[in-house]
């Protein structure tokens, strides 16, 4: 697996250096138009100062420029600047950088390699691990990318310190999510000091994003191609990819998940797979650790027709993660994922539209 490092500062390590100076004798940052200004002209400054030959390529933020113009665009501007196979690509930013970056990694001059660089919590424990690379098409959200992976992985925490709370939460809800799908004592750990994790508190802090790369890791390794078990990283997307999808991307991606995962939890217990203690300790550890999840309201009808093209679906037919406990989700004969019949399926989505969070 890709190897990861996580120090306060590494963005200005010793470490960085020596492996982008191995990867290539030119390096291109890949970052988003506000993290170039927190944190990439200083990335810039660093890696020139040890004798790097660097360019810089910025887009601006948002799943809304997460497509095909924007990935054209950048590469464009790299073969502008006569940029070749010996260049390194440094992915410099959130998740949809990370996505945008690793794609063009893996498709410029037929595959150059890149480091990763997340600077918000979110992509520290998803996009940052497991290669999977990508951008949005009218239809749906990654449906043309590829599984690509990094050379390794450079978290620093500081860049943490930038975030609004309301972005760390949205971090949050993927760490749970591991522990709801694979570790109980994981998701205990939220139960118990999730306000902890979200002030930031660095003994807690480390500790729960080393747990959560550590899962996710587990299972990439386990699947590297999505064929079975790594579908288990989808529970509450197929839900929360619909929802971006029809706000247009209005709502971010961790409020999404956050309101995916209480459906699909939900949607758990109305097929008789999940005690509703468990339900209900899912639904409460997620509102504690984001009180202020807040969508837009919308129907079933539209959300059933955004998940008619999510990635997991067979003949246009939604199929989700289910479980039968807090760290313990169904087989489905190495699926992993399964339909759910209509009528349960539409009570699910008529409740979800009517939950009290979501209100515009």
């Amino acid at each position: 697996m890709t190897p990861i490092q996580i120090e306060e500062h590494i963005l200005a390590s010793s470490d960085l250096i020596e492996m982008a100076h191995q990867l290539g004798s030119r390096v291109a940052i890949i970052t988003d138009s506000c993290v170039e200004e927190l944190y990439g002209h200083r990335l810039e400054k660093h890696l020139r100062d040890h004798n790097l030959d660097v360019f810089m390529f910025s887009f601006p933020g948002g799943e809304f420029y997460k497509t095909r113009t924007t990935k054209e665009m950048i590469e464009d501007q790299m073969q502008a600047q006569g940029l070749g196979k010996d260049t390194c690509i440094i992915a410099l930013g959130g998740g949809v950088t990370l996505d945008m970056a690793g794609f063009i990694a893996s498709t410029y001059c037929r595959g150059i390699p890149y480091l990763s660089c997340p600077t918000t919590l979110l992509s520290m424990i998803d996009a940052s691990i497991g290669g999977k690379t990508g951008v949005n098409t009218s239809f749906g959200k990654n449906l043309i990318g590829a599984i690509y992976t990094p050379e390794m992985i450079f978290i620093d925490t500081t860049t943490l310190r930038t975030l609004s709370q309301n972005e760390v939460c949205n971090g949050l809800m993927e760490m749970i999510k591991h522990g709801i799908i694979a570790d109980p004592l994981y998701f205990e750990m939220f139960e118990k000091d999730g306000d902890k994790i979200s002030e930031l508190d660095v003994e807690y802090l480390n500790e729960a994003i080393e747990g959560s790369c550590r899962i996710k890791q587990k299972i990439v390794k386990a699947d590297l191609q999505e064929k079975g078990k790594r579908r288990l990283l989808n529970f509450g997307h197929t839900i929360g990819h619909a929802l971006e999808q029809v706000t247009n991307f209005k709502i971010p991606h961790g409020e999404a998940v956050a309101v995916g995962m209480i459906a699909e939890a939900y949607l758990s217990y109305e097929l008789g797979r999940l005690e509703k203690e468990a339900f209900e300790r899912i639904e409460t550890v997620i509102r504690k650790n984001h009180p202020n999840l807040t969508i837009p309201s919308m129907t079933p009808d539209l959300l059933m027709e955004a998940m008619a093209m999510d990635k997991k679906s067979m003949k246009n037919v939604p199929r989700f993660v289910i479980l039968k406990a807090i760290g313990s989700p169904m087989e489905c004969d190495g699926d992993y994922c399964m339909s759910a019949k209509e009528k349960v399926l539409d009570k699910v989505l008529r409740w979800i539209c009517d939950y009290e969070c979501c209100v515009s």
